[in-house]
């Protein structure tokens, strides 16, 4: 039997670029132009996120699930998302937080 080890959540989680129910636009930022033209341009809601290695993803790096009202749904990278201001603020407040972290616990391990 094979073992599925991806998670997949429905509720916000702490270190995610989105919270559940945030509007998203979806634009084209992916290198590989993965998003579906069919939903490029529209803007959706967040509705889960979608951790294929959890290990290596979470909580930064989720695939996330957006529902399009009358496209439907399917799954996006953060860069794919222009995602709010509120957002970008909470992330880059998270990512120096994790740097001043990583700061201390290097010149805990010199002592």
């Amino acid at each position: 039997m094979i073992q599925d080890a991806s998670l997949i959540i429905f509720e916000d989680v702490e270190g995610a670029p989105v919270r559940m129910g945030e509007r998203v636009k979806i634009i084209s930022h992916s290198a590989d132009d993965s998003v579906n033209q069919r939903f490029l341009g529209h803007t959706g809601v967040v509705v889960g996120l979608v951790f294929d290695d959890p290990d290596l993803q979470f909580p930064h790096d989720p695939l996330i699930q957006v529902r399009v009202d009358d496209v439907g749904e399917d799954l996006f990278f953060p860069e794919e998302l222009e995602l709010g201001p509120e957002w970008a603020r909470r992330q880059l407040a998270g990512l120096r937080q994790s740097v001043r972290e990583a700061e201390r616990r290097g010149l805990e391990r010199m002592t």
